[in-house]
């Protein structure tokens, strides 16, 4: 990873984040009249240059200045941070070392607590994000307070060594390691020219290569991403994350995958895996995670992940008057909007049906909504994330063939009862529950590893702009529309 893009994460993540306050202590000279006080003034570097954005869980402070050390609480005065005063003597020193630390919450003991920010060691890989790397001389006068001025970047515990530091400056920690790698079988090879994948060695194949990355979260907080980009998804992709040895650490790992995204190309988030501490996402004899992403129906592979379909990130969606049924004959007329052209699903009406049967949705209000792939479920909202419940959906309108003719309300009651428990009683202008809902609801969850063939559908899953995949309960309506794959 290059330093313009590690640093352009720490700007993303900076953005985010607020200092924790304490009480600053008054005075500025000790009553001996020899010790004077001395305050750190921090700022968060971003290439180089000082940014205002400020950063969160950060209690207290440990300096090394020449042979001594010191642990300052932090507070904000007029939306700064800065140190409790220290106690020096007049005269010159150094500051070897400045971590910015969580005390995770014993305050107590040091053994546990987690650097959150750090000032990278003079002659370190990281000493160019700073203007003036640990290391640097400051100067103590006589009858007045001294302010130093101090550039911290967000701390990697897995890029210790980049900082300058030793091991041991990582609180009982152990640095895990997983390997990833991957294949894409495009519907057609040769949509992919002009990609990246032109440029692998083997060029344009109906089996590829992927080009990937994966973010990494710890404890909800960014850390950092990893890529093959550089070369070509030839190799595969070695995370390194840091585990407390004494805490519990939550992490989730985002899959990302270069893919055509309408007429061009770019990164889809396609898989989250989530495991805590010391657990491991499976791998292979090889000791590598594997993925297989197809564009066209089902590898038959356990390994495999999608199938993809091109959808755009969001659109506008607009429920038309006339509902129960719609003019196309299902729940409601979905009219889809400011889609860009090279999408598998473009702008115009749609059969939509409903996904949530206790959340409303107005008609003729247009809603900015985000578009998700059934098939990927994982990286849904939290209350529409359950794969099984997805794969039954698309069997059943796969399979709307086995019944005889059955109307809109009994399949959107079939809907109902297969994505939210429905109890079958007639709302909203659908009507009871029949034994043909029920049959369909019966056989539809006997197929809950469905995955769709090449020509045949999945559901696009539309849910509101911005919605944070860990809501558990929707605002509004989810909605659906069947894509071609």
């Amino acid at each position: 990873m290059s330093f313009n893009r590690y640093t352009l994460i720490l700007f993303l993540l900076a953005t985010a984040m607020v200092f924790t306050s304490c009480r600053k202590d008054d005075g500025f000279m000790d009553t001996d009249g020899n010790m004077q006080e001395v305050t750190f003034n921090p700022a968060v570097s971003v290439n180089g240059n000082k940014s205002a954005h400020e950063v969160s869980g950060v209690n207290y402070c440990y300096i090394e200045i020449d042979t001594m050390v010191f642990r300052p609480a932090t507070y904000v005065l007029n939306g700064k941070i800065y140190t409790q005063s220290i106690k020096l003597t007049p005269g010159s020193y150094t500051l070897n070392k400045f971590l910015m630390m969580n005390d995770n919450g014993t305050p107590d003991d040091y053994s546990d607590d987690v650097i959150i920010l750090a000032t990278p060691m003079a002659g370190s890989d990281y000493a160019a994000f700073v203007n003036q790397p640990a290391g640097f001389s400051f100067a103590v006068g006589h009858l007045r307070k001294s302010n130093v001025d101090i550039e911290v970047v967000l701390f990697t515990p897995s890029d210790y060594d980049k900082f300058g530091f030793d091991f041991d400056v990582l609180p009982a920690t152990t640095i895990r390691e997983q390997r990833f790698t991957g294949l894409i079988l495009p519907k057609n090879p040769a949509d992919y020219a002009n990609s990246l994948y032109m440029n692998q060695s083997t060029g344009l194949q109906n089996e590829m290569p992927a080009i990937f990355s994966i973010d990494v979260f710890r404890n909800g907080r960014f850390v950092k991403s990893v890529t093959n980009e550089d070369q070509l998804g030839e190799t595969y992709v070695s995370v390194t994350y840091p585990d407390g040895d004494n805490t519990v650490d939550e992490y989730r790992f985002d899959l990302n995958v270069y893919l055509r995204t309408g007429l061009t190309f770019g990164y889809k988030h396609i898989k989250t895996w989530e495991f805590v501490d010391d657990e491991m996402i499976p791998a292979e004899s090889d000791s590598l995670v594997h993925f297989v992403l197809s564009e066209c129906g089902s590898t038959g592979s356990d390994l495999e992940i999608g199938p993809y379909m091109n959808l755009p990130e969001s659109c506008n969606f607009t429920i038309k008057s006339g509902w129960a049924p719609g003019s196309l004959g299902a729940y409601f007329d979905g009219d889809l909007g400011d889609i860009p052209i090279g999408y598998s699903i473009g702008n115009g009406l749609y059969s939509a049906w409903c996904g949530t049967d206790s959340v409303s949705i107005n008609i003729n209000h247009t809603y900015q909504m985000d578009v998700y792939n059934s098939l990927t479920p994982s990286v849904l909202p939290a209350y529409t994330r359950d794969a099984s419940r997805w794969n039954a959906i698309n069997w059943l309108f796969n399979n709307l063939s086995n019944y005889s003719s059955p109307s809109w309300g009994e399949i959107q009651g079939a809907v109902w009862k297969i994505l939210n428990d429905w109890d079958g009683i007639s709302h909203t202008n659908v009507p009871n529950a029949d034994g043909i809902t029920d049959a369909m609801v019966s056989d539809a969850l006997s197929h809950i590893d469905f995955k769709p063939e090449c020509g045949q559908k999945a559901a696009a899953v539309l849910v509101p702009k911005g919605t944070n995949r860990d809501a558990i309960s929707p605002k509004l309506q989810v909605v659906f529309i069947m894509v071609n794959i």
